[in-house]
């Protein structure tokens, strides 16, 4: 049976998908970032990708254990790696994987976010051979990648209990004066709220702490950065946990989960209905349109056939 190897997945959710599945899939760890300490660091900012070099030369740079497990992939096989727009770490790996293994990059953030000259950079992984796509609709057009979307995966069993209206966590970003205006506005309609903005890394909770807290919650919020347009995975929480949404994308009433009882759009959605919109009972969603953005459905765009 072929296998799909997937460098830097999202452990957590990777962790629900189905065991029959799960047992064609090798998730390795992001050992193409940067190394660690200044010869390592210097060495492949001047040799990577500029001249051919050897397996055993790429080992100063990359994990031997997790090059050889991709490189020693079969024909048929399929490799994913995740958010990798360097191209010459690309260019130095592609060389030693084997014909007839499929190598694909999936962009999981807006590539404005990721690296500045995207249409240069996306050109040149794709003329090496790999096969790009992107979770946002916009990217995948502008850059010409595959569009496969958003995906998210089942709640467990046991539940949280409700402490509090409204959940937000995620960095500050540009949105820091949004955030502590929607704060207030909440407040001011009567509602709690819970909201993680760090500014340290000591700050920051870890995604399964955050999930815990967003179960607690009535309602989650997605407040998405300039200009982007995809997909975040706040929706999808809220659809597959249940919860109420609250958001500034007016995108999401294009998709076939939105409800107007279960999704709040600013800008479409009067302000004075916040709070009967959060305390009001979530609409249930079929189990059918779920299904299309569970992570075992999303797998199938890169599991070998």
């Amino acid at each position: 049976m072929s296998k799909l190897y997937v460098v830097s997945p999202p452990l957590d959710i990777f962790s629900r998908i189905e065991p029959q599945i799960k047992s064609r899939i090798e998730c390795l760890p992001d050992f193409l970032r940067y190394p660690k300490g200044k010869f390592r660091q210097i060495t492949r900012s001047l040799l990577l990708g500029r001249i051919p070099l050897p397996k055993t030369v790429l080992y100063l740079w990359f994990s031997k254990r997790y090059l050889d497990l991709i490189c020693n992939a079969k024909p048929g096989d399929s490799i994913l790696i995740y958010e990798c727009c360097n191209v010459n770490v690309l260019k130095s790996i592609k060389p030693l994987l084997p014909k007839g293994v499929d190598c694909h990059v999936y962009y999981c953030n807006p590539m404005r976010t990721i690296c500045s000259d995207g249409e240069i950079r996306m050109q040149k992984i794709k003329e090496l051979g790999y096969k790009l796509s992107s979770f946002d609709a916009y990217d995948a057009e502008k850059y010409g990648l595959n569009y496969t979307g958003q995906y998210f995966c089942q709640p467990p069993q046991s539940r949280e209990p409700i402490t509090c209206d409204c959940f937000f966590c995620g960095l500050p970003k540009d949105r820091a004066d949004e955030l502590e205006a929607l704060r207030r506005l909440l407040e001011q309609n009567g509602l709690t709220c819970d909201f993680i903005i760090p500014r340290t890394p000591q700050e920051k909770v870890t995604y399964p702490e955050y999930l815990k807290r967003a179960d607690r919650s009535r309602c989650i919020i997605d407040i998405a950065q300039g200009g982007q347009l995809g997909l975040t995975r706040r929706p999808l929480e809220a659809l597959f946990y249940g919860k109420k949404l609250i958001t500034n994308n007016p995108d999401l009433a294009n998709y076939d989960f939105y409800n107007k009882e279960n999704i709040f759009i600013f800008g479409k959605d009067s302000e004075s209905r916040l709070k009967d919109f959060v305390r009001s009972p979530f609409v249930e969603i079929p189990q059918s349109i779920r299904l299309k953005y569970d992570i075992n459905s999303w797998i199938q765009n890169y599991l070998p056939k």
